[in-house]
Protein backbone atom coordinates (compact mmCIF):
# COMPACT_ATOMS: atom_id res chain seq x y z
CA UNK A 1 0.00 0.00 0.00
CA UNK A 2 1.56 3.42 -1.15
CA UNK A 3 0.65 6.63 1.63
CA UNK A 4 2.50 9.67 2.41
CA UNK A 5 4.65 11.94 0.58
CA UNK A 6 8.34 11.51 0.16
CA UNK A 7 10.50 14.66 -1.66
CA UNK A 8 13.04 13.30 -3.92
CA UNK A 9 15.97 14.41 -6.23
CA UNK A 10 16.41 13.20 -9.76
CA UNK A 11 19.89 12.23 -10.40
CA UNK A 12 22.40 13.41 -13.31
CA UNK A 13 21.53 10.31 -15.18
CA UNK A 14 17.16 10.53 -14.78
CA UNK A 15 17.33 8.39 -12.20
CA UNK A 16 15.11 8.20 -9.00
CA UNK A 17 16.04 6.33 -5.74
CA UNK A 18 12.57 4.54 -5.16
CA UNK A 19 12.49 5.49 -0.81
CA UNK A 20 12.45 2.13 1.30
CA UNK A 21 9.01 2.90 2.43
CA UNK A 22 7.67 2.12 -1.32
CA UNK A 23 10.11 -0.92 -2.01
CA UNK A 24 8.31 -3.99 -1.11
CA UNK A 25 5.23 -2.72 -3.29
CA UNK A 26 7.35 -3.27 -6.25
CA UNK A 27 8.49 -7.11 -7.09
CA UNK A 28 10.48 -8.73 -9.76
CA UNK A 29 12.37 -5.73 -10.59
CA UNK A 30 9.87 -4.24 -12.66
CA UNK A 31 7.31 -1.16 -12.66
CA UNK A 32 5.19 0.72 -15.26
CA UNK A 33 5.32 4.25 -15.83
CA UNK A 34 2.19 5.91 -17.05
CA UNK A 35 0.96 9.43 -17.85
CA UNK A 36 -1.13 10.35 -15.21
CA UNK A 37 -4.42 12.19 -15.54
CA UNK A 38 -3.54 15.08 -13.69
CA UNK A 39 -0.08 15.79 -15.45
CA UNK A 40 1.91 13.55 -13.50
CA UNK A 41 3.89 10.25 -13.57
CA UNK A 42 2.16 7.70 -12.30
CA UNK A 43 4.16 4.34 -11.09
CA UNK A 44 2.18 0.59 -10.85
CA UNK A 45 3.47 -2.49 -9.60
CA UNK A 46 3.03 -4.92 -12.42
CA UNK A 47 -0.16 -6.77 -11.18
CA UNK A 48 -2.05 -3.56 -10.13
CA UNK A 49 -0.83 -2.05 -13.77
CA UNK A 50 -2.49 -5.51 -15.41
CA UNK A 51 -5.76 -4.81 -13.35
CA UNK A 52 -5.76 -0.83 -14.63
CA UNK A 53 -4.65 -1.58 -18.03
CA UNK A 54 -7.21 -4.53 -18.54
CA UNK A 55 -9.77 -1.99 -17.39
CA UNK A 56 -8.39 0.50 -20.40
CA UNK A 57 -8.04 -1.92 -22.84
CA UNK A 58 -11.67 -3.52 -22.32
CA UNK A 59 -13.24 -0.05 -23.32
CA UNK A 60 -15.50 -0.41 -27.01
CA UNK A 61 -13.29 -0.12 -29.93
CA UNK A 62 -16.49 1.38 -31.70
CA UNK A 63 -16.27 4.26 -29.43
CA UNK A 64 -14.10 7.10 -30.17
CA UNK A 65 -13.37 8.44 -26.78
CA UNK A 66 -12.77 5.17 -25.82
CA UNK A 67 -9.75 4.45 -28.78
CA UNK A 68 -8.15 8.37 -27.60
CA UNK A 69 -8.26 7.22 -23.80
CA UNK A 70 -6.79 3.77 -24.96
CA UNK A 71 -4.29 5.12 -27.63
CA UNK A 72 -2.90 7.84 -24.87
CA UNK A 73 -2.86 5.63 -21.88
CA UNK A 74 -0.92 2.77 -23.70
CA UNK A 75 1.57 4.86 -25.78
CA UNK A 76 2.43 6.61 -22.85
CA UNK A 77 3.55 3.54 -20.95
CA UNK A 78 6.47 2.44 -20.34
CA UNK A 79 8.13 -0.93 -18.15
CA UNK A 80 11.04 0.00 -16.27
CA UNK A 81 13.72 -1.39 -14.55
CA UNK A 82 14.17 -1.25 -10.75
CA UNK A 83 18.24 -1.53 -10.33
CA UNK A 84 19.84 -2.89 -7.57
CA UNK A 85 20.68 0.43 -5.82
CA UNK A 86 16.53 0.62 -6.62
CA UNK A 87 16.67 2.78 -9.01
CA UNK A 88 14.53 3.66 -11.95
CA UNK A 89 15.41 5.57 -14.90
CA UNK A 90 12.12 7.84 -15.60
CA UNK A 91 11.24 7.65 -19.36
CA UNK A 92 12.00 10.67 -21.20
CA UNK A 93 9.16 11.07 -22.72
CA UNK A 94 6.84 11.38 -19.40
CA UNK A 95 9.49 13.50 -17.63
CA UNK A 96 9.31 16.13 -21.07
CA UNK A 97 5.31 15.92 -20.43
CA UNK A 98 4.83 16.25 -17.14
CA UNK A 99 7.54 19.01 -17.44
CA UNK A 100 9.07 17.28 -14.43
CA UNK A 101 12.38 18.90 -13.24
CA UNK A 102 15.55 17.55 -10.73
CA UNK A 103 13.22 18.02 -7.25
CA UNK A 104 10.35 15.79 -7.06
CA UNK A 105 7.44 14.75 -4.77
CA UNK A 106 6.21 10.89 -4.42
CA UNK A 107 2.58 10.97 -3.25
CA UNK A 108 1.29 7.30 -2.47
CA UNK A 109 -2.24 6.77 -3.81
CA UNK A 110 -2.89 3.21 -2.16
CA UNK A 111 -2.28 1.17 -5.02
CA UNK A 112 0.44 3.44 -7.13
CA UNK A 113 2.67 6.34 -7.26
CA UNK A 114 2.59 9.57 -8.68
CA UNK A 115 5.66 11.20 -9.43
CA UNK A 116 5.10 15.32 -9.77
CA UNK A 117 7.86 18.26 -10.45
CA UNK A 118 7.77 19.64 -6.55
CA UNK A 119 6.92 22.81 -7.80
CA UNK A 120 4.22 21.44 -9.42
CA UNK A 121 3.05 20.02 -6.70
CA UNK A 122 3.37 22.33 -3.83
CA UNK A 123 0.69 24.99 -6.24
CA UNK A 124 -1.62 22.46 -6.61
CA UNK A 125 -1.57 20.68 -3.21
CA UNK A 126 -1.83 23.94 -2.04
CA UNK A 127 -5.17 24.47 -3.78
CA UNK A 128 -6.35 21.29 -2.85
CA UNK A 129 -6.20 20.95 0.70
CA UNK A 130 -7.90 24.36 0.74
CA UNK A 131 -11.00 21.97 -0.75
CA UNK A 132 -9.90 19.15 0.73
CA UNK A 133 -13.58 19.51 3.52
CA UNK A 134 -16.34 20.21 0.69
CA UNK A 135 -14.86 18.06 -1.95
CA UNK A 136 -14.66 15.06 0.58
CA UNK A 137 -18.02 16.13 1.92
CA UNK A 138 -19.22 16.13 -1.38
CA UNK A 139 -17.95 12.80 -2.56
CA UNK A 140 -18.63 10.96 0.93
CA UNK A 141 -21.10 12.80 2.83
CA UNK A 142 -20.76 13.87 6.41
CA UNK A 143 -20.91 11.24 8.83
CA UNK A 144 -21.49 10.58 11.92
CA UNK A 145 -18.37 8.57 13.36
Amino acid sequence: MFYGRKDLTIDDKGRLVLPSLYRNEFQGGICFACYGLDTCIELYPEETYKVKANKITSLNDFDETARRVKRTFLSNTFDVQIDSHNRILLPKPLVEKTKTGRKVVAVGMYDHLEIWDSETYEKRSTTEEKSFPSDADKLIGKTND
